[in-house]
């Protein structure tokens, strides 16, 4: 693929941000982060400069060395046959054995295209990142949520026993106005409870909103816009395609890849730099005219004092073959090496896939398991509460119940947010620039 247009790859993948595609899993709102982050994450910024830097390595690669010219200048012309010398001038090119300048130029092109798969690994965490701040962020708005509901049912219940607080002492019940104001002190005591819960989670909101406009490189005290509920993301898991999305489109596989491949290129440039180079050059000698009687026959051939130009040919002799051939042996090590390093990147990655498909599950079916809790807390609530008025149940029960409904909801909104991480922990692995 020409170098100029991955580059424009790269910077159509900066500025578009394919993570639109990320399996439906993201709102308007989150896009648009992901596209901030993209742009201005000062990490990411780095790794495409030194993906850029590495286009420019290329260029230099497989070029011609510099000519040689020497030039040399006699304080005092020196008499030779033909005239006496003044200067002579000495112009030299060498040319390396064929095909050296191409195997130059495809290590460079392979040790570009890793730095562009490091990019793209970046990128891949930096979504992640922003992925697993934004669901965070999610959930605890949610138990914000939950707990402000549950502040309003607390309300609602003191109220309710200030009522029935009321009516004992209209009926001079000194015993139930006594019980009456008990419960009423034991719920305002589940209000300052639940209003201390809503302040700390106010308070880890902000210190969360300051790690996400981190990502974004943005001032931690802009506002991030979440919403108020979290909920499930839509995905669905195919054990082999991911596996083999996992093969084919993994940046860190892709990395050693090319790094294999630039091995093999730079064994074949040491193979082409152990034969001879050759020279290609031309001399010319200032030549002036000799007083010499010696020169008389060139006086009469005309030949005193005519320049002289002569083409030369040189050639490098590569004896010293130990050197060449440690290089040689080093480049195939390496490159055995990195063969190696493919094959226990490969079992991580899909050993971190059924891990994280395992964990998938487990939240899964917490999920299910906390939604049904909740509906059960809240039908026993409902009908506690009816006891309660008539007399049938004390307060003790009322609060046991109802701090069970709201325990249920922000588990259900823990689990829901660990879900949707290892959703995106998953779409990590397959790179999120290919996930549909």
């Amino acid at each position: 693929m020409n170098l100029y247009k991955i580059k424009n790859i790269v910077i159509l993948l900066i500025t578009v941000v394919s993570v639109a595609t990320a399996r439906g899993q993201s709102n308007d709102s989150l896009n648009h982060y992901l596209e901030v982050a993209a742009l201005n994450n000062p990490g990411l910024n780095a790794d495409f400069l030194a993906y850029k830097a590495s286009l420019e390595r290329v260029e230099q690669a497989g070029v011609w060395s510099d000519p040689q010219l020497d030039i040399g200048f006699f304080l005092k012309p020196m008499d030779i046959v033909g005239g006496s010398q003044i200067a002579d001038f000495t112009l030299m090119q060498m040319f390396p054995w064929f095909g050296t300048k191409k195997a130059a130029r495809s290590e460079a092109t392979h040790m570009a295209q890793m730095a562009y798969e490091e990019f793209r690994e970046s990128r891949d965490m930096l979504f992640l990142e922003v992925y697993s701040q934004w669901y965070t962020l999610s959930s605890l708005k949610q138990q914000l949520k939950n707990n402000g509901d549950n502040l309003k049912l607390l309300s609602q219940l003191e109220q309710l026993a200030r009522q029935k607080m009321s009516t004992a002492f209209a009926m001079s019940n000194d015993m139930g106005g006594s019980s009456g104001l008990s419960s009423v002190l034991r719920v305002q005591l589940e209000i300052a409870e639940i209003e201390n819960n809503i302040e700390s989670l106010l308070s880890e909101i902000e210190s969360e909103k300051a790690k996400f406009n981190a990502l974004l490189n943005r001032p931690t005290s802009i506002d991030v816009v979440v919403p108020d509920s979290i909920i499930k993301v839509p995905f669905l898991f195919n054990e082999m395609e991911a596996v083999n999305e996992i093969e084919r489109q993994n940046p860190m596989l892709g990395m050693i890849v090319e790094e294999e491949q630039a091995y093999r290129a730079k064994s074949e440039m040491d193979k082409k730099m152990s034969y001879p180079m050759l020279g290609i050059g031309l001399q010319y000698m200032v030549l002036g005219k000799s007083s010499s009687p010696y020169m008389d026959i060139d006086n009469h051939n005309g030949m005193n004092g005519m320049d002289m130009v002569m083409p030369m040919v040189s050639i490098s002799l590569p004896i010293y073959r130990n050197k060449y051939k440690a290089k040689q042996r080093e480049s195939r090590y390496m490159w055995e090496s990195a063969q190696e390093k493919y094959n226990n990147t490969l079992n991580t990655l899909q050993s971190d896939l059924f891990k994280f498909k395992q964990q998938l599950e487990d939240a899964e079916r917490k999920i299910t398991l906390y939604q049904k809790q909740k509906n059960l807390a809240l039908t026993a609530y409902q009908l506690i509460i009816q006891e309660f008025v008539t007399a049938k149940s004390d307060l003790t029960n009322v609060i046991e119940v109802q701090r069970q409904l709201l325990d249920y909801k922000i588990k259900e909104a823990e689990a829901i947010a660990d879900y949707n991480i290892k959703v995106a922990e998953i779409n990590s692995l397959r790179s999120f620039s290919n996930t549909n």
